[in-house]
């Protein structure tokens, strides 16, 4: 009976919490033109100006990349899709092509050898920054595995 009632307790506390995190935003001013803003009513003397009401979390997706940051490698370039284009030669779109395919090369070895690097850095690093040093290769790891087909 008792964890019943605590269980009801502590449940009527979460939902009693949500709504109150629910609920809209108000923005009163006074005649003065002091600006307050409440989770209540506007506190008297003042008047309602807006409702500004909570909106969800932003959720980045993972195809969201973050902009490179300076002295860090930039992905490679994408290729194109193979579709016959009109007024180009087909000897002019294989060359574009294998240029395209030259610099994604290019930037995978250069990966590879950043890859190379911060496992040397892993295995040099102390205790106290060993975890950042791991945390740098997996994400690298993670970079290199999207942008970079796999060698066979």
């Amino acid at each position: 009976m008792r964890l019943a009632f605590a269980a009801v307790a502590c449940l009527a506390l979460l939902l009693a919490a949500y709504a109150r995190d629910a609920a809209a935003i108000v923005r009163c001013e006074s005649a003065d033109g002091k600006v307050s803003y409440s989770n209540s009513d506007c506190p008297p003397n003042t008047k309602l100006v807006r409702k500004i009401e909570p909106s969800p979390p932003v959720v980045v997706h993972g195809s969201a990349r973050p902009p490179a940051k300076p002295g860090e490698a930039r992905p490679p370039a994408k290729l194109e899709p193979s579709r016959a284009r009109r007024n180009e030669e087909p000897a002019q779109i294989d060359e574009e092509l294998g240029a395209q395919l030259a610099e994604q090369r290019r930037e995978c070895e250069a990966r590879a050898r950043e890859l190379q690097r911060l496992h040397d850095d892993v295995n040099a690093a102390a205790p106290a920054s060993r975890a950042s040093a791991e945390l740098a290769l997996r994400r690298a790891q993670d970079d290199y595995r999207a942008l970079c087909p796999r060698q066979r």
